[in-house]
C-alpha cells in the first residue's frame, strides 16, 4: 500500500474521539457501527474536525430536520432541488417561515444556496451542480457533492444504486455497485481504485472546497502522480473502496431514517 502524508492522530487530540448526535427521536449522527477499519475511523474524524462538526449538528432543532430532510426527499424524488413553495406544501410552513430556517441550514454548512438565499442548490449528499459523480437510483441520475457522498446515498435511500464516476487523474471510468439495500459494495471497478480525501475546508461551505477534494482514481499510482502534480500538498486521507462506503453509510445511513422516506 502506497503511504501518503496524513493526520498524526497522537500529535491532534481534537481528533481522536468520536462525536454522535441524535438528529431525531431514536437517531444517532453518524453511525459508527458501520466504520470497521482504522482508516475509515481516521477519514471521517478528520472530515468532523475541518469541518467543525459542532457547528453542524449542536442543537440541531426538529424545525432545522423537517424541512432538511424534505429538501434530500426532493431531490431524491426528482434529482433536483425542491422550490420553495414546494417545500412549503411538504413541510406545512410558509415561505416566510422557511427562509430563516434555510439560512441557518446554510449557516451550518447543511445546505448549499444561490446568492439570492431563496434558491437550493444543494444538500449533502446531492446537488445540482455537475460533479462528475453520477449515482443511478431507479429511472433517476441522481449528483452527488463527491466521491463519498455518491457511496452514501444508497444507504440513505435504503435501496440499491450504481455509481459512475472517473478517476481525477487520468479520467478512465470508475463504477460502483451497492447491495444489500445500499449498506455494501457489491462491485467496483477499476478493481484497485482508491478514493482520497484531502483537508481543505475554506468559506464555511465543504460543497466548494473539502467536496472537491475527495475523488475517486484508478489505483494508488494515478493518486500518487496527482498528489506529486497536485498545487495544494494539503494532508489527507487514501481510502479504498470498501473504506470509502463505510465512511458513506456512516454519514448518510441515519439521514433520513424514520421519517416514513419513500424514494
Amino acid at each position: 500500500m502506497a503511504s501518503y502524508p496524513a493526520y498524526d492522530t497522537s500529535a491532534r487530540p481534537d481528533l481522536g474521539a468520536r462525536v454522535e448526535f441524535e438528529i431525531r427521536p431514536g437517531v444517532v449522527f453518524p453511525d459508527w457501527q458501520a466504520i470497521r477499519s482504522e482508516a475509515a475511523e481516521a477519514a471521517l474524524l478528520m472530515i468532523f474536525r475541518v469541518m467543525g462538526i459542532e457547528r453542524r449538528w449542536n442543537h440541531y432543532r426538529p424545525d432545522l430536520d423537517r424541512v432538511r430532510t424534505a429538501i434530500l426527499q426532493g431531490f431524491a424524488e426528482t434529482a433536483r432541488a425542491p422550490s420553495l413553495s414546494r417545500l412549503a406544501t411538504v413541510t406545512g410552513m410558509t415561505q416566510k417561515e422557511m427562509l430563516p430556517i434555510l439560512g441557518e441550514l446554510k449557516d451550518r454548512d447543511l445546505a448549499v444556496l444561490d446568492d439570492s438565499g431563496r434558491r437550493i442548490t444543494g444538500a449533502y449528499p446531492f446537488t445540482e451542480h455537475d460533479t462528475g459523480h453520477n449515482v443511478y437510483h431507479g429511472r433517476r441520475v441522481l449528483r452527488a457533492m463527491c466521491a463519498i457522498d455518491a457511496l452514501g446515498i444508497g444507504a440513505m435511500l435504503g435501496n440499491d444504486v450504481t455509481i459512475e464516476s472517473r478517476c481525477r487523474a487520468c479520467g478512465a471510468p470508475v463504477h460502483a455497485e451497492t447491495g444489500d439495500r445500499g449498506t455494501t459494495l457489491k462491485s467496483w471497478s477499476p478493481k484497485d481504485a482508491v478514493v482520497w480525501v484531502g483537508d481543505e475546508y475554506t468559506g464555511g461551505c465543504g460543497a466548494t472546497s473539502l467536496c472537491t477534494t475527495i475523488a475517486f482514481f484508478c489505483g494508488d499510482a494515478h493518486l500518487r502522480s496527482w498528489r506529486e502534480s497536485s498545487e495544494s500538498g494539503a494532508p489527507g486521507h487514501r481510502l479504498s473502496a470498501e473504506e470509502a462506503h463505510q465512511v458513506g453509510c456512516a454519514v448518510f445511513g441515519p439521514m433520513l431514517r424514520r421519517i416514513g422516506v419513500e424514494a
